[in-house]
């Protein structure tokens, strides 16, 4: 239900073809099917190509909670799994006992044995995993963690807090920007498609470090923030709700006029605020996720080649969002995001990050934050329960205190985020092999050469990071092209 197993598939003739990689089913003989026009957008746009769909003509994923049925030659998907996620109002102790309880239950069934260890980030997922698998094993759990040496984007302090408390058997590594050098390429030709989230890099040098450790099976915290309400767009996304709870006379009569008279570069910030927040309060939900994202903001015409631009339809992304989006109807604005992310963020995105990095480095991976029961027990807590207010995991740090140490619980939300934008700044190698990339792929009559070189101006001259996850993107693609070769 998850999408922690993958099935990719295509109908060749009257038979049917599947498998989990995309491009094993995609180079099946008959069919030899070309790359899609329509992949590299969708890429570029969400850093991954998202299920249904694959880099393929003609083959196809098959989306989370949902099964195929293949009879005389035609083949048709259908939803096996929808979430029911209840208000009903349960006593905190019950629901305290039961997520304890099956945590406990979720660790075991991954069967952890001498040769099991953990990732350790420092998050309240990792080290509650960290943390019970000590306890179900009943010695202490070996534990692996990942630093950058860049504040703004290490949390190794809370790891070592973890590890201290729970009395783990810890091994760090620090990543420079000589290791995205070295796993750059390894990285793009892991994956059977274009896959652009940069967290990968620490999540191969963790399951590499595991390895050399001995340790061949490590258990992942992915999947608790999606279920108990942990991702900061939560708690945005309800003041921009609130907007369209105004009276439509306030909205359409005063306040949107109002706004488009402000130029969007207003030197009084709270006037550009204003303009800021109707401007995207007015798209709907899933839509304005999207509108922080630079190449949903930048005209697809600007990016691409005209003749590779006309295959492209740009609302085809955003129309699987809203479908997705619109499956929980009766859900709140809480639990319609949370299956909207259980597509998008785990299943399309971080499952097939840490899944395939784990492979690479030849090492197994459990996710029993995603056990089916605990699944189960979070769609038992009622959404006033699970963030109260604004607050991000209520329920979960409230039900976890006196097992997680406290600077944990209360420590500000955090990412796995990669300061590649940083040191693509300053580090001659990692610069010569990222530019190298984008000089082929703008030979390539897919992506403008001139577009190109402006990312990297504007890289050079402004936000690290905003330009950084761009030259990721359109480097990782060229290297994934290099290395896979595709036709079409």
């Amino acid at each position: 239900p998850m999408g922690i197993e993958r099935l990719c598939w295509a109908v060749v003739g009257e038979g049917l073809v599947f498998g989990d990689s995309a491009e094993t089913v995609a180079s099946f003989q008959p069919l030899r099917a070309p790359l899609r026009a329509q992949a590299a957008h969708d890429f570029l746009l969400m850093h991954m190509i998202p299920a249904p769909d694959t880099a393929y003509e003609g083959v196809h994923k098959l989306e989370p909670g949902t099964q195929l049925h293949f009879t005389d030659g035609r083949a048709n998907t259908s939803r096996y799994w929808t979430p029911r996620f209840s208000e009903r109002q349960h006593s905190f102790e019950s629901l305290q006992a039961g997520l304890r309880g099956t945590l406990d239950a979720a660790v075991a069934r991954c069967r952890p044995d001498a040769q099991t260890g953990a990732f350790l980030s420092g998050g309240l997922d990792s080290s509650t995993v960290a943390g019970v698998l000590g306890k179900v094993s009943g010695k202490a759990a070996r534990t692996f963690s990942i630093g950058f040496g860049v504040e703004s984007h290490d949390e190794i302090r809370y790891a070592r807090i973890s590890a201290r408390h729970f009395g783990c058997d810890s091994t760090e590594y620090n990543v420079t920007a000589d290791d995205i050098v070295t796993a750059f390429d390894r990285i793009a030709a892991a994956y059977d498609e274009p896959f652009g989230n940069s967290s990968a890099v620490p999540t191969l040098l963790c399951a590499q470090l595991a390895a050399k450790a001995g340790v061949g099976h490590l258990l992942a915290g992915d999947g608790g923030d999606e279920i108990f309400g942990g991702n900061e767009r939560y708690a945005k996304q309800q003041v921009f709700e609130a907007y369209g709870r105004l009276p439509a006379w306030a909205r359409h009569g005063i306040l949107e006029p109002l706004s488009r008279a402000i130029a969007p570069g207003n030197a009084l910030t709270p006037l550009r605020k204003l303009r800021s927040y109707v401007d995207q309060a007015r798209i709907p939900l899933p839509e304005r996720l999207e509108t922080w994202n630079f190449f949903y903001r930048t005209p697809h015409g600007e990016i691409f080649e005209p003749e590779f631009a006309a295959g492209i339809d740009v609302r085809r992304p955003i129309d699987l969002m809203a479908r997705v989006y619109g499956e929980v109807q009766e859900g709140t604005l809480l639990n319609r995001m949370l299956h909207y992310d259980w597509h998008f963020t785990l299943a399309d995105s971080d499952l097939r990050k840490v899944i395939t990095m784990c492979d690479l480095a030849g090492v197994q991976v459990s996710f029993p934050m995603l056990d089916p029961e605990l699944i189960d027990l979070s769609l038992r807590v009622p959404t006033r329960v699970k963030m109260q207010g604004r607050e991000l995991r209520s329920f979960y740090k409230r039900a976890m205190t006196g097992f997680l140490p406290q600077e944990v619980i209360d420590k500000p939300k955090h990412g796995f985020g990669l300061p590649f934008g940083v040191w693509l700044k300053d580090h001659a190698p990692l610069r010569e092999l990222v530019f190298g990339h984008l000089k082929r792929l703008g030979e390539r009559g897919i992506v403008r050469r001139s577009f190109l070189d402006r990312i990297v101006n504007e890289h050079a001259a402004g936000d690290s990071g905003y330009y950084g996850y761009a030259i990721w993107d359109f480097a990782m693609f060229e290297a994934w092209l290099a290395a896979h070769r595709p036709r079409g």
